[in-house]
């Protein structure tokens, strides 16, 4: 076997041509390769803290919902808790009202009846004093001064 010169010439070529190309094709490529996988890696990594932060808004949002819900069931009670005291105000108020409605109308009966009263002693009285001028007018026979009385009483009685 015998190595010719032409064939150490063209592993001497074939060897620079290795050299070459993975200096100046091989070596910028890999780096394109890898600057472009780093991009990848990157834009996942920034999708993946997206949908991090999309869940944090949603839970977030999540919470104030709920907190909102519950604030206007607060709002809601405290106004049926309010109009309830004021439905209750109102009856106690008219309660109040009639019930002074009421005893203004029995002190005006009670002070009726005793004008009522008041007037009818008077005109007993008067007719009292009547009957008391006639029977010192009349004569002093005791039955005759008994039906004056009863006459009289019967007259003014009977006009009252």
């Amino acid at each position: 076997m015998s190595i010719d010169l032409t064939f150490i010439g063209q592993i001497v070529v074939f060897l620079t041509l290795v050299y070459l190309m993975k200096k100046h094709l091989f070596g910028p490529l890999s780096e394109l390769m890898q600057a472009r996988a780093q991009k990848i890696a990157d834009g996942l990594a920034a999708a993946d803290a997206g949908l991090e932060a999309k869940a944090a808004t949603e839970a977030e949002i999540a919470a104030q919902l709920e907190d909102a819900r519950g604030k206007a069931a607060e709002i809601v009670a405290s106004a049926e808790k309010r109009a309830n005291e004021i439905n209750e105000e109102a009856v106690n108020r008219a309660r109040s009202e009639a019930e002074g409605i009421v005893d203004a109308a029995r002190e005006e009966v009670q002070a009726e009846l005793g004008r009522a009263r008041q007037a009818l002693r008077d005109e007993v009285a008067d007719i009292a004093i009547l009957a008391a001028e006639r029977v010192v007018e009349a004569e002093l026979d005791a039955s005759r001064h008994s039906k004056l009385i009863d006459g009289i009483v019967s007259n003014g009685f009977g006009n009252a």
